[in-house]
């Protein structure tokens, strides 16, 4: 494909005024936009903002922050309809968050789940800075007796499975909503949020999946009854059909995780050089504390060394120096281990949606003596 192809591919989907996507992203699907980060890519402990993950159901709505208001309603003392200026002028805070799609390996899962057949790469971090949205609630007076505060972006669409033209609506439970350090994000990376990550303001739910991090906000409603919108009991849930709807529970914080970075999968190394082995490691559930690696398809374990000091929303990347023994066939494995005392299992729990497969990884890497290395 020539230069100005590939140009025109990575243009034609962008909302006006959003600048056109890294070519180095990896498309899943055109129309909505989603698209995973090369793991190549993710050196720092930030993922720059042009190649952050896509995940959209709908277009991207293209907003004006002078036109665009908030409003607060439902079960509250004080309905509030805020400008872009009005929040802004808020005290606010920034968080390092690491977002992860919740169906991030979904294309690792047997047999084959429903849902976009994302990789293992639909997960990025951002520095994001925003209004707690505990501010806005109490600004609000959200009454006591509310249970749940829902979230409505300003995209929408036909959705088939819901028969229906829907937004993009989720709700929290009130005690994760007025948890301080969830956010009402206008920022991310130092910059104004680009329109594809949700200008002008999006939800940051850190620990949380990344579809509670609702984008494009312009309704937030307290309420006294739970939420049951399509977004919300339909999908995004662990769903087994052998079980019955019954025993389906709502996705909430991520699965503790590792993904290794370097090496790629099926790549050729020299078997009589070191090398370094390079990953991420997070959990939505408390800091990584600990990462292993196999280097002999997960007989032997060795402890990783962990580059970054634990916070409590953000990966930890990892390295690990490895002399190879033997030239052949190489499995490589990596499992992570959080305070809480979480791990990662050895096989993913199949759901019919293909959510939360954090099982641990296996990549394979060929090892050669250099006169047999290709040029």
């Amino acid at each position: 494909m020539a230069d100005d192809e590939v140009k025109a591919r990575h243009t034609s989907n962008n909302a006006p005024g959003d600048a056109p996507y890294d070519a180095r992203l990896i498309v899943v699907s055109e129309e909505p936009l989603n698209a995973e980060t090369p793991l190549a890519e993710q050196s720092g402990l930030l993922t720059p903002t042009p190649l952050f993950y896509a995940r959209n159901h709908f277009a991207i709505p293209a907003l004006a922050s002078d036109s665009w208001r908030l409003r607060v309603g439902g079960a509250v003392e004080c309905p509030l309809t805020l400008t872009y200026d009005d929040l802004r002028a808020l005290p606010a805070k920034t968080l390092t968050v690491t977002l992860e799609c919740a169906g991030n390996g979904r294309a690792g899962l047997h047999p084959p789940a429903e849902g976009e057949p994302w990789k293992y790469a639909a997960v990025s971090t951002a520095a994001w800075t925003g209004v707690p949205l505990r501010t806005v609630l109490d600004l609000a007076g959200a009454h006591p007796q509310v249970v749940e505060v829902r979230f409505r972006g300003a995209d929408s669409g036909y959705v088939a499975a819901a028969q229906a033209h829907i937004s993009f609506e989720r709700s929290l439970p009130i005690a994760e909503a007025t948890n301080d350090d969830v956010l009402l994000a206008y920022e991310m990376n130092g910059e104004p949020l680009p329109p594809r990550h949700g200008f002008p303001l999006r939800l940051v739910v850190p620990g949380w999946y990344g579809m509670a991090a609702v984008k494009w906000l312009t309704e937030i409603t307290a309420s006294l009854e739970p939420f049951t919108g399509f977004y919300q009991a339909d999908r995004y849930i662990m769903a087994h059909p052998e079980r019955g709807d019954a025993s389906a529970r709502p996705l909430t914080t991520m699965g503790v995780r590792s993904l290794i970075v370097s090496p790629a999968n099926q790549a050729t190394l020299p078997a009589n050089e070191p090398q370094i082995i390079r990953g991420l490691a997070w959990s939505g559930a408390a800091p990584v504390e600990r990462v292993e690696v196999s280097t002999d398809g997960g007989v032997a374990w060795e402890a990783a060394e962990l580059l970054d000091a634990a916070t409590p929303y953000a990966w930890r990347r990892w390295r690990l120096s490895w002399q190879p023994k033997r030239r052949g066939s190489i499995s490589i494995r990596s499992r992570a281990f959080d305070a809480a005392g979480n791990t990662q299992p050895d096989e993913a729990e199949w759901n019919r949606l293909g959510y939360c497969n954090n099982a641990v990884q296996t990549i394979s890497v060929q090892l050669v003596m250099p006169d047999h290395f290709p040029t």
